[in-house]
């Protein structure tokens, strides 16, 4: 059996200063059991299978947010997922804690883990948790329907087409790194606008729990981020001109470019398919 435990050294102290100076204290208790300062408050969604999720005020009436992810009872395929496509040495949370740390070293805004803690029996996967610091911004898709129903300037004209071109630049710089996300979808893209569109927007992404390095097929998982982003732009009214612009940015091409077809063709096919697979689970309900 083998247990690792590591905070990055900005954050040691402080973590201390709230009672956690060893993150391997969550492997086997609840936040609330351990006593730390501040507040703490439970998070929960359908499909966790087994894991849990905290939000953590380190000062109950300060900003200072973290949250808390941890893995139990991680089911046979999780496992098996994990070991062929991330790391047969090391847990989720760890790898979530790796990639946080490889995307801030290439430049590509991410959420950014600052602890982690694992219990592992090679290959398997006993217990692990990870800490992060809160994202700057919120969903995109929340904030563009906020903005949309208000009827910000950001959300039409110039200023519109300047955000979608931003973000295919943005994903395009992630895909560039060799790194896969296999949940992109807009919810896991936090987002800072300004309303006026005068401000450039910032993005950071988040939930890098199913990210990945694919040594083959890499189109393959590539078109499944494209195709995730396309559902998620069209849930929220994104028009099909919008959704070209975003494929042009991201390829670098001409409109008129035949690899721009080839791609759109695909992305929107499997867009598509998980629309109609989203409309059968909410009519099954």
């Amino acid at each position: 059996m083998k247990r690792l435990a590591v905070v990055v050294p900005d954050w040691s102290d402080r973590l201390s200063s709230a009672g956690l100076s060893d993150p391997a204290r969550l492997l086997e208790h609840s936040p609330a059991d351990l006593e730390l300062t501040g507040a703490w408050k439970a998070l929960t969604k359908p499909g966790l299978q087994g894991r849990e999720r905290w939000r953590w005020r380190l000062d109950r009436d300060g900003d200072e947010v973290l949250y808390v992810k941890r893995y139990n009872r991680t089911p046979a395929s999780e496992q098996i997922d994990r070991i062929r496509r991330q790391s047969a040495r090391h847990s989720r949370a760890w790898w979530e804690f790796h990639q946080s740390a490889e995307l801030e070293r290439q430049y590509i805004p991410a959420v950014r883990a600052i602890a982690v803690a694992e219990e592992m029996r090679p290959p398997l996967e006993l217990h692990s948790a990870v800490l992060f610091e809160r994202a700057p911004g919120d969903a995109f898709d929340r904030t563009w329907t906020r903005l949309a129903v208000a009827g910000a300037p950001v959300t039409y004209g110039l200023a519109r087409h300047d955000v979608t071109r931003r973000l295919a630049r943005f994903i395009s710089a992630f895909h560039q790194t060799g790194t896969c996300h296999r949940d992109l979808y807009l919810c896991h893209v936090f987002t800072e606008l300004d309303p006026d569109g005068s401000l450039p927007p910032g993005f950071t992404l988040i939930d890098l729990a199913r990210t990945h390095r694919p040594r083959w097929r890499r189109l393959r998982w590539i078109i499944k981020d494209l195709s995730q982003l396309d559902t998620s732009a069209r849930q929220i009214g994104a028009s099909r001109t919008d959704r070209l612009r975003f494929l042009v940015a991201y390829l670098a091409l001409e409109p008129s470019a035949a690899r721009v077809r080839w791609y759109a063709r695909r992305v929107v096919r499997k867009s598509n398919r998980i629309l109609r697979r989203i409309e059968r689970k909410s009519r099954s309900a």
